[in-house]
């Protein structure tokens, strides 16, 4: 083969590498790997793994559950690394969960697919967590009266906090402006004051309604005690 042969086949042009540049810029991201389905991965490989890691969504009106990060050992000497959703709402949550064991299924042996994963048994904690509240015996209905309390008080208390956030960005950054578009009997300092006095009682409601469902769970009431 002649050397002009290898100059032009072997070794890039100015203009070659430009394009290649080019094209490198401007092509579109590959597409994510599809999730396997749910059938799929219900049929799959079942895995023993371990929660490292709970990582929170980034601030924004609606905060999703964490994200909890799980690493698993194969048979061949493998880590499996996967991603869940964790199953408790409230942010923060998947923290208490660092260090717990949970079994996935999963449909390859991929190190990285982080998708592929079908949690099919979580801690005790979570499963706990899970169990709607019903209740027997003596004290049954009162504790389902005050666990409901106790629930209005959660709500209260994340409504509080969302509106307080909401009433502060309007008030001291925008100057108002937020609230331009309401009603002209709407005041932004009585609903920042409504809406911090809901996100200090709140706590306080749930702490003492779930007080309350423990002790009529405990303490039958005195007619149920007198039979």
């Amino acid at each position: 083969m002649s050397r002009r042969h290898l100059g032009t086949h072997g070794r890039s042009t100015p203009l070659r590498r430009v394009w290649d540049a080019v094209v490198r810029e401007f092509s579109p991201p590959p597409a994510p790997r599809p999730r396997p389905s749910t059938e799929q991965l219900a049929e799959g490989h079942l895995a023993v793994g371990t929660i490292d890691d709970a990582v929170e969504d980034g601030p924004s009106d609606v905060q999703g559950p964490d994200m909890l990060v799980i690493s698993a050992e194969t048979p061949e000497g493998g880590t499996l690394h996967r991603r869940a959703a964790c199953p408790l709402s409230m942010p923060g949550s998947g923290r208490d969960l660092i260090g717990q064991a949970v079994t996935f299924r999963h449909t390859t042996l991929d190190p990285d697919f982080v998708d592929d994963v079908l949690v099919v048994r979580w801690p005790d904690k979570v499963r706990k967590a899970l169990e709607p509240f019903r209740p027997t015996g003596p004290g049954a209905v009162r504790a389902r009266i005050w666990h409901f309390l106790a629930q209005c008080g959660a709500v209260l208390t994340v409504g509080g906090i969302l509106g307080t956030v909401v009433m502060l960005i309007g008030v001291i950054f925008t100057k108002g402006e937020l609230f331009a578009d309401l009603p002209a009997w709407f005041r932004p300092g009585v609903a920042l004051a409504a809406s911090a006095g809901a996100a200090v009682l709140g706590p306080a409601a749930f702490a003492v309604c779930s007080s309350r469902v423990r002790a009529a769970l405990v303490h039958p009431s005195r007619s149920s005690g007198s039979r």
